[in-house]
């Protein structure tokens, strides 16, 4: 409700202009709505990312066509349902459940929808800017994966508003988040004082009945996707020195519940420290200086969000500046904000989320030249 509100009172924030061309000419650049948007959200936040696109397309003047992950469908539906009820005009938001080889190729592919918004996996981004370019060229946005750093300098005064936020930079949600913190880059002479609190940290953050308020952790989507992060969890115990977590538990009988696990001793160079796994499963990578931090960071497809820590505002701005992200945080781990656009670079993606950008990208640019 509070991106719907937001974007509703952003509507008169779209401005046209008049081109300073010279004597004899009034040139006008106007933003018109694209037309028919398809919005194709992931599973993990549905109702989040399904107000992400559609806000700022309904406010630019657009058509939507949602169509919401076949694992969460339930939130798009009754979101049509309360447009419906608040008025929205019939036709002006849809939503199409499906498969995404079916209904999502379907709007990738279609000649009438005029901008595909995507958040997903970067092989299926890949595919949809492919189905554009097999049928009317639409404009795609795609925001991807993620593998996001957080590195952590030896003159960060705080090591335990470090290690809670490092925590919950991997563990919220079971680490199913784009922008999940799965690599720690610490620097070595405090490498161990933050391992030894993340530790107690993840003992603490258990899987619970998804039912109960008190539990901190629940399951992951299914069971296919519980086995797929298993998988990388067994072949990091073969590399790497686990020192957290490590298995599947079973709660109320069912067993797609995934431990918080923390692996020391990661290479960067590792497969848990290179693929998105998209699970409670956390890289601690060790470094000597910034500027093997800095490199390290930036050696991966990815390039979504980052978070570091430090005490100088100096070295802040510089890594800030070096890091190859989307959103840099810094003494925090996924800052987020209504009014900041989201997204990344490299294989995460080019499209932009939230912020009045967002609405830059469901307008076209249309020049009208008059002579006088």
């Amino acid at each position: 409700a509070a991106i719907f509100q937001w974007y509703g009172e952003a509507i008169d924030k779209i401005y046209d202009e008049v081109a300073p061309t010279g004597e004899g000419d009034l040139v006008l650049v106007r933003r018109e709505p694209l037309g028919v948007i398809g919005a194709v959200v992931p599973w993990n936040f549905p109702l989040d990312m399904a107000t992400w696109k559609c806000a700022p397309a309904l406010a630019a003047g657009n058509s939507v066509v949602l169509k919401p992950a076949e694992q969460s469908p339930l939130s798009a539906l009754r979101l049509a349902e309360l447009a419906m009820e608040a008025g929205l005009p019939a036709g002006v938001l849809n939503v199409v459940p499906g498969l995404g080889e079916t209904a999502g190729q379907a709007l990738g592919r279609h000649m009438d929808v005029d901008c595909l918004a995507f958040t997903g996996s970067t092989a299926v981004g890949k595919m949809f800017l492919q189905y554009s370019g097999q049928s009317n060229m639409k404009q795609v946005w795609p925001e991807t994966g993620g593998k996001s750093p957080n590195l952590v300098f030896a003159d960060c005064s705080d090591l335990d508003a470090a290690a809670d936020m490092a925590a919950f930079g991997i563990f919220f949600n079971q680490g199913e988040v784009c922008s999940a913190n799965s690599r720690l880059l610490v620097q070595r002479g405090i490498k161990d004082a933050l391992v030894e609190r993340l530790v107690q940290r993840a003992a603490a953050t258990q899987p619970g009945d998804p039912l109960d308020p008190a539990s901190k952790m629940g399951a992951m989507v299914d069971a296919r996707h519980a086995a797929n992060v298993m998988r990388f969890v067994e072949a990091g115990k073969k590399t790497s020195r686990l020192v957290a977590g490590g298995d599947l538990v079973t709660v109320n009988g069912r067993g797609s519940f995934v431990q918080p696990t923390i692996f020391d001793d990661v290479a960067h160079t590792d497969p848990i420290a290179r693929d998105e796994i998209f699970g409670p499963v956390l890289s601690v990578i060790a470094f000597d200086d910034e500027a093997e931090a800095i490199r390290m960071a930036n050696d991966s497809p990815y390039g979504l969000a980052a978070s570091l820590w430090t005490d100088s505002l100096s070295r802040a701005h510089r890594i800030a500046g070096r890091l190859h992200a989307g959103t840099v945080s810094v003494n925090t781990v996924d800052a987020l904000s209504p009014m900041t656009p989201f997204g990344g670079f490299k294989q995460s993606g080019f499209g932009r989320d939230l912020s009045l950008h967002a609405l830059d990208k469901y307008t076209a640019l249309k020049t009208t030249w008059i002579k006088y």
